[in-house]
């Protein structure tokens, strides 16, 4: 049975208080587990890895390769891609470039990636613009791939359109700009 053990400054005895001093103690310390570590919100122990391992760019043939990990690290929030939520990736790809997706799903849940117009949006700017069947997902431990080429700047974003995923966190920024060069970042970086 665990107890609290307090110490008197006076005496320097020490004196056990069991049965209904335990529950403010397993409280307390509980209160600290949960505060420290919660996959559901995302407060976990893991640190979001650096964006730019995800993006490899071939400036000849104006394409771009991004892989976007559904859930990872697996001990964050699992509604983010490469570990950022909320659109905090912010990928950067001119008007003209190739770019393919690599979307892989390490959550518990179906995810998907597809490029939508807005946050109210359904489905895909392109039917072609998303991994199979968007709205149902890839299940977890599932991967796909989909290529498109912006022809128009704009703002848009990559959305899992499985429901509730994007209104959790699952989504990125994607700016298509006339011009410039293909990055990825966390924004406020």
């Amino acid at each position: 049975m665990a107890s609290c053990s307090q110490v008197s400054s006076v005496s320097h005895q020490s004196t056990r208080r069991g049965g209904g001093r335990l529950g403010p103690c397993f409280v307390a310390v509980s209160l600290l587990f949960v505060a420290s570590c919660d996959p559901i919100t995302g407060t976990g122990p893991g640190t979001p890895p650096s964006p730019s391992q995800y993006l490899h760019v071939d400036a000849a043939a104006h394409s771009v390769v991004v892989t976007l990990i559904a859930g990872h690290p697996a001990t964050d929030n699992q509604f983010n891609y490469d570990g950022y939520s909320n659109g905090a990736l912010v990928l950067t790809v001119p008007v003209g470039w190739k770019v393919t997706v690599q979307c892989q799903n390490h959550g518990t849940v179906p995810n998907s990636c597809a490029v939508v117009s807005g946050g109210a949006a359904t489905k895909p700017v392109d039917p072609g613009w998303s991994t199979p069947d968007p709205q149902r997902g890839l299940d977890p431990g599932q991967s796909a791939s989909f290529e498109f080429t912006a022809s128009q700047p704009g703002s848009y974003r990559i959305a899992s359109l499985v429901g509730g995923n994007e209104a959790s966190g699952m989504w990125a920024d994607l700016q298509v700009p006339a011009s410039g060069t293909p990055s990825i970042r966390a924004s406020g970086s």
